[in-house]
């Protein structure tokens, strides 16, 4: 079958503007969040972190449709809807790698019309049970030193496109959008022929340039920085990646 682009995606901070976690944990006052709680907030911890901050909301009437509202009302990124639509009417495969949960993202996409443009989402599995959300690790590593225990973006995306390869479709390029340090991952995973396009003024594009400066784990993909989905555009039709797609 004709060779295809495959654009992955991060959610928070690079499709919706904000962390769709915090924002559901803002929900509830700081005071009403025990110390014990508020010590599970370490990075590889998360996924029993919001756990913890979705019985609490429960507890304190904060029901799901509180949460999904707040949620709903989280702001695309500059330019991030138009790119979304236009990758997709150009024929570009579109996934989402995301720490955050199933229900976030597909509450947020449904909102904004989005939904059809994505073909798959990789996310903590989340559900709704006795008007409480549940949350659960989308898998356990402990191979990726670089990402947390329930969560290798790089793997995932790896093994999203091994799985194509056996469907029959190969892509011809893998562009990585994301911001965060565990963005890092699937981006060392990329080839020359691929992109990596790092928020600017968040993390990831921080830990590109110092690993460009030390050289101490190579990124082979060319690196793209930016700051709204029409600079990620136009950077990917100046490189002819989708002009002609």
């Amino acid at each position: 079958m004709s060779l295809q682009f495959l654009v992955a995606f991060d959610f928070d901070h690079t499709i919706c503007d904000d962390n769709s976690d915090i924002v559901a944990r803002k929900l509830i006052s700081s005071d009403k969040i025990p110390d014990t709680v508020k010590r599970m907030y370490q990075p590889d911890n998360w996924n029993a972190y919001m756990g913890t901050i979705f019985q609490l909301l429960n507890a304190n009437f904060i029901d799901v449709k509180t949460i999904k509202d707040a949620i709903n009302r989280i702001p695309s990124v500059n330019g991030i809807d138009d790119l979304l639509s236009e990758l997709h009417s150009r024929n570009c495969e579109i996934i989402i790698i995301s720490d955050s949960n199933s229900l976030f993202i597909d509450w947020w996409l449904k909102h904004k019309g989005l939904s059809h443009t994505v073909k798959e989402i990789f996310t903590n599995p989340a559900t709704i049970k006795e008007d409480m959300l549940k949350i659960e690790m989308y898998h356990e590593q402990d191979h990726c030193k670089l990402s947390s225990k329930n969560l290798c973006k790089g793997q995932i995306l790896d093994d999203y496109i091994s799985k194509r390869s056996l469907e029959g479709i190969n892509f011809k390029r893998i562009i990585y959008v994301g911001d965060g340090k565990n963005d890092f991952c699937p981006i060392l995973r990329l080839s020359e022929n691929d992109v990596a396009c790092p928020r600017i003024g968040y993390t990831l594009v921080n830990i590109l340039k110092k690993t460009n400066e030390d050289k101490s784990q190579q990124v082979k993909a060319k690196v793209i920085p930016w700051e709204t989905g029409n600079d990620i555009l136009e950077n990917l039709k100046n490189l002819n990646n989708i002009e002609n797609n």
